[in-house]
């Protein structure tokens, strides 16, 4: 009977212990689909996921004519480490159709001059990101801007004007997207920690960012700049792959320690742009990466 009492007590002080130790556990993080509201009108279609304490959040911004899901390979990863993140549609892209004035449109209405056009009103649209964040108490020294192409451009811009925004990585950045313009805002982004990465299959594009790499470094200061070039690819869907995706998420955690610039020419050089031969040209990329920091 002594024997059944003991048991009995000795199951209620683990029952104890481990509902004390659930109330103590910080709740699940899971991604939530919500709608951002920009300030001319549009309705804008965005998944978010809360990051952990004192982690960052990571802010998306897509290729013209592609949506959201161009980020999608970073979204598990983003989470395993705490990270937290918001990536949008693009006004007239994905699921954002919706025009103000209630009329359902595309990007392919928009002009592609003008310094007024709808492309150089999508940085409103990253100031609907940044302003739903700070509803949710996230400070801009907490923030990583992340932008593909025209993305890329507005990532930049975005900065320029919000100097408390921690950095930027910019994939595939250009000189001209449909006037949406990088130069100016790179010249007035600062002295903060500035990604550029571009692959050398594209002769003009790989040019530009030669020289937006050059305007940085005198702009910015050369510790604040860290350039990868990749042997291909052109925006963040093609130029970050699961062999390297590690290598951002290192420059996410120490942005100004010495990189060296990083070019994959093996697959370039025989041919082969297989993951196989990407793998080969990187064969310890998991392996050589020191261990991320987890927020919990």
């Amino acid at each position: 009977m002594k024997y059944t009492i003991r048991a009995l007590f000795l199951i209620s002080v683990f029952l104890f212990a481990g509902l004390l130790a659930a109330q103590d556990r910080p709740p699940a993080r899971e991604e939530e689909r919500i709608s951002l509201l920009t300030d001319d009108g549009w309705k804008l279609d965005a998944r978010f996921l809360r990051a952990a304490e004192n982690a960052p959040t990571v802010v998306f911004i897509h290729s013209q004519k592609q949506d959201l899901t161009e980020w999608g390979i970073w979204f598990g990863h983003l989470k395993r480490y705490g990270y937290g993140y918001l990536a949008m549609d693009l006004r007239g892209h994905g699921n954002s159709f919706i025009a103000p004035d209630g009329s359902t449109t595309t990007y392919k209405a928009f002009a592609t001059s003008g310094s007024n056009n709808e492309f150089n009103k999508m940085i409103r649209d990253v100031e609907a990101a940044l302003a739903f964040l700070s509803t949710t108490g996230v400070a801009g020294d907490n923030i990583i801007l992340a932008g593909s192409v025209l993305g890329a451009n507005l990532a930049i811009k975005a900065a320029a004007i919000h100097p408390e925004i921690a950095m930027t990585a910019a994939f595939s950045p250009v000189l001209n997207v449909n006037d949406v313009l990088s130069v100016n805002p790179l010249r007035a982004y600062g002295r903060r920690p500035l990604l550029l990465v571009t692959g050398t299959n594209r002769a003009k594009q790989y040019k530009e960012l030669q020289l937006l790499n050059d305007i940085a470094k005198q702009a910015c200061g050369r510790e604040n700049i860290t350039t990868i070039v990749e042997a291909e690819g052109f925006g963040a869907g093609e130029l970050v792959t699961k062999y390297n995706i590690r290598k951002f998420f290192d420059w996410f955690r120490n942005p100004r320690r010495p990189f060296v610039v990083e070019r994959s020419t093996a697959p370039a050089l025989s041919g082969d742009s297989s993951p196989e031969a990407q793998e080969r040209a990187e064969p310890n990329a998991e392996k050589t990466q020191e261990d991320l920091p987890v927020y919990e």
